[in-house]
């Protein structure tokens, strides 16, 4: 077993030229060296694109891509996914700051696991402001657990700020900046493209989820440390409030329906309840 395996760093990144120097710097920063990072632009309108042809000049390990036209985030992670290198495969963000160990954590982790046996996908924490965090991670915090799965909506809540002691831990699936072994990545052709529109909520968990059907495990180690630095611009989100939950809505009863099949006739239903009841209490909040 190769205990330094080479680490394709897949960032993807559009219209983030504020936030794509600053976690580049932190990548260059990483205790362990044997990595590569790919960058692809989705066809940012902004000077992301000249900023990141920039990093190939500070090391050798960096590669660039520019897409001419947005082609949406699952096609532009799987176009750098296909230029990988590495038998291991970093997807990350460009709201991220990477903690200088994290990816000797990391690669540390999945060799403990592999070691034993483990088919495993190691998933790090990422530490996010409160005021920041979402439904998402409310409802997970609440049950002071790092990933929930609401049985009767589908819906999805994580916590992966939270350390729960410092130990590795077993959890069900992980969130988007994963470690993943690149063969089966490339085994399931990466994420599914043309299915999930404008935000692209749940096509992280789709292309999970399909890997646990394969028999691959999901670890979270709390002791690789990323900063979650959110901003309300640029990549895939959605500033408009009505798109953004329409989006939302579209794709997670596509998701229901593709990964829970027969089960999605009564989980439908019961998701449109849900966030219609959350859309009332947050209008009420608003104008009360």
């Amino acid at each position: 077993m190769n205990k330094t395996p080479r680490v394709s760093i897949i960032l993807p990144t559009y219209n983030r030229s504020s936030l794509v120097r600053r976690c580049v710097d932190s990548i260059l920063k990483q205790t362990y060296t044997n990595w590569e990072l790919i960058i692809s632009d989705d066809g940012s309108i902004d000077d992301t694109a000249t900023i990141v042809m920039e990093f190939t000049k500070l090391d050798s390990r960096i590669k660039v891509n520019i897409n001419a036209n947005n082609q949406g985030s699952p096609r532009n992670r799987n176009i750098a996914l296909a230029m990988a290198t590495g038998e291991l495969t970093l997807y990350i963000e460009d709201d991220l700051i990477l903690h200088p160990d994290f990816l000797e954590v990391m690669v540390d982790t999945y060799n403990l696991l592999r070691s034993r046996g483990i088919r495993a996908i190691v998933v790090p924490r990422l530490i996010e402001k409160i005021d920041q965090r979402s439904e998402a991670v409310n409802q997970a915090a609440k049950q002071n657990v790092p990933f929930l799965i609401n049985k009767w909506t589908g819906e999805i809540f994580n916590n992966y700020s939270k350390d729960f002691g410092g130990k590795l831990m077993e959890v069900v699936i992980g969130h988007a900046c994963s470690l993943y072994d690149t063969s089966i990545l490339r085994e399931v052709r990466g994420y599914t493209e043309n299915t999930y529109k404008r935000n692209y909520c749940r096509e992280e968990s789709d292309l999970q989820l399909r890997l646990a059907k394969k028999g691959y495990r999901y670890y979270f180690q709390p002791k690789a440390v990323a900063d979650h630095a959110k901003i309300n611009t640029g990549g895939c989100r959605i500033s408009d409030p009505l798109s953004q939950t329409y989006y939302y809505a579209r794709n997670h009863i596509v998701f229901l329906v593709k990964i829970f099949g027969i089960k999605s006739v009564y989980m439908i239903p019961c998701f449109l309840l849900e966030l219609s009841r959350r859309i009332i209490r947050n209008n009420l909040k608003t104008h009360g």
